[in-house]
């Protein structure tokens, strides 16, 4: 499966991004989605002028995107906002999920610039107050206009002018992790979906380089229902190798299930090759996320039940630090 998403209908999709952006238009947003619930193809579904209804346009089966204006006043200057919003339906399975994320890095290119990114599942998410809220606290409540040496307004968007991105508040807001562009076979899909579905009983899965190039495809290596000692007898030295662990924990005495994302870069592996794979880290996170610990390993060792349940624990806050 390709990392790539393209526009069936470039132009029209242009033409709207265009009209959005331009401020003696009435156009406020546009919405677009996947055609035929095809990762790698998306096309605009409506150009609106109300962004009290934009919320309505989502639909709790599909992920979807869009670009909305908004304005704010300071010091009685009106000033335009642009907001890229991704729409994950509730309804969405996980598979799905993780096919369309990975894609997702190069559909945002194509929304460039704006000023706030909002990830959500939640329609009350896109109520224009709540989003002016927004702008008013990443910006500081401080006038982004920019004026000419003759005193005229104007949207700045080249590099030097754009609003740094950093951290977003936990309330849905947040920005997506860009990586590398990388082939990735549905089985990965398939079984990383399976490790974290309860009902089956796959504990584990490993997915590799094909034929150790760098360049691709993620494949699927292997999978079990065993423990680790099971997964750890499938690494190799010359190889890496991404891996999901399924365990439990218990919290209150309620028994919770966790997930480990390993990474593998054997003892063997080119120099130049761990420089290469180093750019596939965003899009490798988001295929095999979320997960609740992250473990880094090169050698047998770094790899034991102790060492996974230790970072559980710690991680959940139920690991005892009374000695």
């Amino acid at each position: 499966m390709s990392t790539i998403a393209e526009f069936i209908d470039g132009a029209n999709f242009e033409e709207a991004v265009k009209s959005v952006r331009d401020d003696s238009t009435d156009d406020k947003y546009l919405v677009v989605g996947h055609v035929e619930n095809d990762p790698n193809r998306v096309s605009v579904l409506k150009v609106g002028q109300d962004l009290e209804e934009l919320g309505e346009q989502m639909d709790d089966t599909q992920v979807m995107y869009a670009l909305a204006r908004y304005e704010s006043i300071f010091d009685m200057s009106k000033t335009i906002k642009f907001v890229y919003f991704r729409w994950i339906g509730d309804q969405v399975p996980f598979v799905k999920k993780g096919r369309y994320g990975v894609v997702s890095s190069s559909i945002e290119q194509h929304f460039n610039p704006y000023h706030l990114f909002v990830e959500t599942s939640a329609r009350e998410d896109f109520h224009p107050e709540k989003i002016i809220q927004q702008l008013e606290e990443t910006s500081g409540k401080k006038s982004k206009v920019i004026e000419d040496v003759q005193g005229r307004q104007q949207r700045g968007f080249t590099a030097s002018q754009l609003p740094k991105r950093g951290p977003m508040s936990k309330s849905g807001f947040s920005l997506a992790t860009e990586g590398a562009k990388i082939e990735i076979t549905e089985e990965v899909y398939n079984t990383i979906a399976a490790v974290k579905n309860n009902d089956d009983t796959t504990s584990w899965m490993l997915s590799s380089y094909f034929n150790c190039d760098p360049s691709g495809p993620i494949e699927f290596e292997k999978s079990g229902e065993g423990d680790v000692k099971e997964l750890k007898q499938c690494l190799r030295d010359d190889a890496v190798m991404y891996g999901l662990y399924r365990v439990t924990d218990t919290v209150d005495d309620i028994v919770t299930v966790k997930f480990v994302y390993i990474v593998w870069v054997g003892t063997s592996v080119k120099p130049m090759t761990k420089a290469k794979i180093s750019t596939h880290k965003g899009t490798m996170e988001q295929l095999y996320g979320p997960a609740h610990v992250t473990l880094f390993a090169s050698d047998q060792s770094d790899i034991t039940e102790k060492i996974i349940m230790e970072k559980v624990t710690s991680a959940s806050g139920t690991r005892s630090h009374v000695r």
